[in-house]
């Protein structure tokens, strides 16, 4: 029994590193940055892939941004997955218990902001430690000098018509496919 404890105890432990990376302490950059800071209005209609190990995830959404709020509803299937309001102070959300756990409406705020945001307003949003670079068409975000999340664009800023976000950290990939929404 005793030896059963201790095998189960030291999978648990390593379960991160054998079976998908795991999310860094603290959780990352879980930017929050106001709406204002996009300097511009977004009506987007988009198609979402989400990729982790051998799972894939896909779904529609509406983003709205301009001075004052976010707005984002996901769909499946023409169900409400997630639907967040981002006002710069408070996170009001709707999460279907369906969604996948690594879908939350922090999550997807900040990988919004990551990808749609203008550089400047990512800089300092940054956790310490963190560290922006950029190129034509291509974001990189480092914690402490290593890879955290790899982004890149097709199209003209803000309305990029697609964006590929990796995070290294979080073991996940999306790709984000917009268009200006009626």
């Amino acid at each position: 029994m005793r030896r059963l404890v201790v095998v189960s105890s030291f999978l648990l432990a390593t379960a991160c590193v054998t079976a998908r990376p795991c999310a860094p302490r603290g959780d990352g950059p879980l930017l929050a940055l106001s709406p204002g800071s996009l300097g511009a209005e977004l009506h987007l209609a988009q198609r979402v892939t989400v990729v982790r190990g051998d799972s894939t995830w896909g779904f529609d959404a509406l983003l709205e941004a301009d001075a004052t709020e976010v707005r984002l509803a996901a769909f499946v299937m023409g169900q409400t997955m997630v639907r967040l309001t981002w006002n710069g102070r408070s996170l009001e959300e709707e999460h279907s218990a369906r969604a996948p756990d690594i879908i939350t409406p922090a999550r997807i705020l900040s990988d919004v902001q990551l990808a749609f945001w203008p550089s400047e307003a990512i800089r300092e949003g940054l956790p310490e430690h963190f560290a922006l670079d950029e190129g034509p068409n291509e974001r990189s975000i480092t914690q402490d000098g290593k890879p955290f999340a790899q982004l890149t664009y097709i199209g003209t800023p803000p309305v990029w018509s697609r964006v590929e976000l990796t995070h290294q950290a979080y073991g996940y990939r999306l790709t984000i496919e917009s268009k200006e929404a009626p």
